[in-house]
């Protein structure tokens, strides 16, 4: 009435070596996986703290009159271009960020005073929006990189903020 399975009954210490075997094919592509990870994690961490730091430095451009006077005795620009170097923290340089109080639709610094972009150069152009307001503009650029072991992706990250400024209101 009650068939009696076959059981394997041999021993199963043999297979020891296959699963360690398994696992030495399989773990190169897990580190290549989890550095990629990381890396773009950083690089993506890296992108988000430069245009949370733009957009602050815009934001501070635009409550401060033109014309104030710092006690570091830099201009209005330097200023402005200085909340974006200590917001971002190390490795962004001055020469990486561009800031500029504009006017008009095709975008013309205010004075020479009022950019970082030297002469009277806007940091971009926003003409296609079509406003004439004196507004802040600031850029900034950061290099990064995603390695992964094999093989090593540049990347240049790139943030623009544009705000108006308060002197419009």
């Amino acid at each position: 009435m009650f068939a009696r399975l076959a059981v394997n009954t041999r021993n199963r210490t043999n297979d020891r070596g296959a699963v360690v075997a398994e696992f030495a094919l399989v773990l190169p592509f897990l580190v290549i996986i989890m550095l990629g990870t990381i890396t773009a994690g950083i690089a993506l961490n890296d992108d988000l703290q430069l245009n949370h730091s733009t957009r602050d430095a815009a934001r501070y451009g635009a409550t401060i009159p033109s014309d104030q006077t710092f006690a570091s005795g830099g201009d209005w620009a330097t200023n402005v271009r200085e909340v974006v170097l200590s917001r971002f923290g190390n490795g962004l340089a001055s020469g990486d960020v561009c800031v500029a109080l504009v006017t008009g639709v095709s975008p013309v610094a205010v004075s020479t005073a009022h950019t970082t972009a030297g002469g009277t150069a806007a940091c971009f152009d926003d003409s296609a929006a079509g406003i004439s307001d004196t507004r802040v503009q600031v850029t900034a650029s950061v290099p990064a990189e995603i390695e992964t072991g094999l093989y090593t992706v540049s990347l240049s990250l790139t943030a623009e903020a544009v705000t108006m400024h308060e002197s419009n209101a």
